[in-house]
């Protein structure tokens, strides 16, 4: 299938007329017409009947119509994006975040980058710390915020960004509660519960 038959396709189902869609198109008559013939027989059936002067759309080219349309209109999207990006108009950054950091913390940093590069494309992508890495390693993003990584990368150049403690809570009945402080060794013999997408549980 080729997107100019698509195009043809799309200019008869709107003008129901070969000849006035050929001229919409710039294309001669019989063109237009050897070109929608070969998509139905990739197809394999009719888009189109003629009948003297009237072109009707079949019932297999009114459920091609919105199909059609969409591939139609997406390759117009990607070629629209290409020539964004060849005219560096466009300036697409994919980000990989960890699960365990909280999107409230970067929204502002996020925000004032999109207003200050105009054209800059964001793509926030969420997933534990194993994800973010295999994202970096296969080029899905650009960069990454997460905690400490456990696959070692000799390309991966890394920063700390901000720590964050820790706190333990119990209950007031508890042995611990009445100490300002507790030690790892305090803590053996508990059973604790931790934060959601803890990435430093183990």
């Amino acid at each position: 299938m080729e997107m100019h038959q698509v195009r043809y396709f799309l200019a008869v189902s709107r003008a129901l007329n070969f000849t006035r869609a050929a001229e919409e198109c710039h294309v001669a008559q019989p063109s237009l017409t050897r070109a929608i013939k070969q998509l139905e027989e990739e197809l394999g059936s009719e888009l189109f009947r003629r009948e003297r002067n009237l072109t009707h759309m079949t019932d297999f080219g009114q459920r091609m119509l919105p199909h059609l349309q969409q591939c139609y209109d997406s390759a117009a999207a990607a070629k629209d994006i290409a020539s964004s990006l060849k005219a560096g108009t466009v300036a697409p950054i994919s980000i990989a975040l960890s699960m365990a950091i909280d999107l409230r913390l970067l929204a502002p940093h996020l925000k004032e980058l999109v207003r200050a590069f105009e054209g800059l494309e964001l793509c926030v992508v969420r997933g534990s710390a194993s994800d973010v890495t295999d994202a970096l390693k296969k080029g899905e993003s650009d960069i990454a915020v997460a905690g400490k990584l456990r696959d070692a990368w000799d390309r991966l150049d890394s920063w700390p960004l901000f720590t964050e403690r820790f706190y333990l809570a119990v209950n007031k009945e508890h042995s611990l509660a009445k100490r300002g402080t507790a030690d790892l060794e305090d803590l053996a013999q508990e059973r604790l519960l931790w934060r959601t997408h803890c990435e430093h549980s183990t």
